[in-house]
């Protein structure tokens, strides 16, 4: 894939219009507030770096690659034009600038950050389509399972080298974006779980109904974290877990709360062969004789 400086490398600057400029279809809305912020700094030091565009897709007028601050900030300011760089590239090589620009902020929230990852991994194996064809031999249980785990590392590798996050970062980032609901991510969207990888988690482990019941407590204001938000939902008592038999459940639920998606499937199959084994265990222990039997 072509990066942005290859693409702009001796591309003049040129005077957009911005009423041409199409800014929707984007991965991360520009929030009013930062909007505000983007045209308080402009007003002051003008615009430092050009937008990126190119000719749009239908043929009329311009599609947005890079900028959207700098766009929503030039119309607050009732500014006309805007200072860009047309570039020629297809729609997943946009996507993928538009990524990596947003990546390599330093305000990304955690929830962004997956799902900024999740998107650029899906348009990663679409750039890069033999990335899945490993030299290793197919195993024999699942087809396909040793070309997935190439084309990940190869996309992890990747992404390391141009965002700067370790790889373990990025695997679990992708993990957290497949394990949350759509409908659960709107809700928290902008809420301080959104910033709290733990949290994040906990509410990745959850199935899609209860997430989902779990982001409309936060996001309604009825609670600020999700151990207040599964009261609130009527999904346990207040307090937890209250009876003495149940207070190592209090002691577990935390420390599910750190572990990610994959550790988690990997917890739950360790919990279901320890129950298996206890119910064999109990259907084969000899039952003991009554008090006062014949000898």
């Amino acid at each position: 894939m072509r990066t942005l400086a290859e693409l702009t490398a001796g591309t003049p600057l040129f005077m957009a219009d911005l009423a041409t400029i199409d800014t929707s279809d984007r991965l991360r809305p520009v929030t009013p507030q930062n909007a505000q912020l983007t045209a308080a700094s402009m007003s002051e030091t003008g615009q430092i770096a050009p937008v990126v565009v190119r000719v749009h897709p239908s043929g009329n007028g311009l599609k947005l690659i890079a900028g959207g601050r700098r766009c929503a900030g030039a119309a607050i300011l009732g500014w006309e034009q805007i200072a860009a760089v047309l570039v020629e590239c297809s729609d997943d090589e946009a996507r993928m600038i538009e990524v990596d620009e947003n990546l390599a902020r330093e305000e990304l929230s955690p929830l962004d950050r997956a799902f900024f990852l999740a998107e650029r991994k899906r348009v990663y194996e679409l750039l890069n389509p033999e990335a899945g064809h490993g030299k290793a031999k197919k195993p024999k249980t699942e087809k396909g399972k040793v070309a997935n785990l190439a084309t990940f590392a190869r996309f992890s590798k990747d992404a390391a080298r141009s965002t700067g996050l370790s790889e373990r970062t990025i695997q679990r980032a992708c993990e957290l974006a497949g394990a949350l609901t759509p409908d659960a991510v709107s809700l928290i969207r902008g809420t301080k779980v959104a910033d709290n990888q733990a949290q994040l988690q906990a509410l990745a482990a959850l199935d899609p109904a209860d997430q989902l019941k779990v982001a409309r407590e936060i996001a309604e204001g009825r609670a600020s974290n999700l151990a207040k938000a599964r009261v609130t939902a009527g999904m346990v008592p207040e307090g937890g877990a209250v009876r003495e038999e149940d207070r190592p459940l209090v002691k577990l639920e935390a420390l599910l709360a750190r572990l990610t998606p994959s550790q988690l499937r990997g917890a739950k199959v360790m919990i279901d062969a320890k129950i298996v084994a206890l119910d064999a265990a109990q259907q084969t222990r000899p039952t003991k004789p009554k008090k006062g039997g014949a000898a």
